[in-house]
């Protein structure tokens, strides 16, 4: 029977969290799932993209919104997915944190 290496001990999916809220798409390289990562950087860029080209500085001028309101309308995209990212990270972090400390004895 071939011995196996222990599996590497699973970042903490707090550090994970607060890193993935921090910096786009973080967590997943911390969970070595960069493809993931890769992907959700790929749709936030887009989505953020395409609302900046919808929301324009003359829609918000119509409406009279604040600046502050204006820029979150401009990159809600990003933001959607920045933090959708942030949420899976977290999941799969989590997961495996369990999965690995509480897995049966040999």
């Amino acid at each position: 029977m071939p011995e196996t290496s222990p599996a590497p001990k699973p970042p903490h999916p707090r550090l994970v969290l607060a890193l993935g809220l921090l910096l786009p798409c973080v967590g997943q390289v911390l969970n070595r799932t960069p493809q993931r990562a890769l992907t959700f950087l790929f749709f936030a860029v887009l989505f953020g993209w395409v609302t900046m080209n919808l929301v324009t500085a003359a829609v918000c001028a119509a409406r009279g919104y604040p600046a502050w309101r204006c820029f979150v309308a401009q990159h809600a995209g990003l933001l959607f997915i920045w933090l959708v990212a942030a949420m899976d990270a977290y999941q799969l972090a989590r997961v495996r944190w369990v999965q690995f400390h509480f897995r049966p004895a040999p």
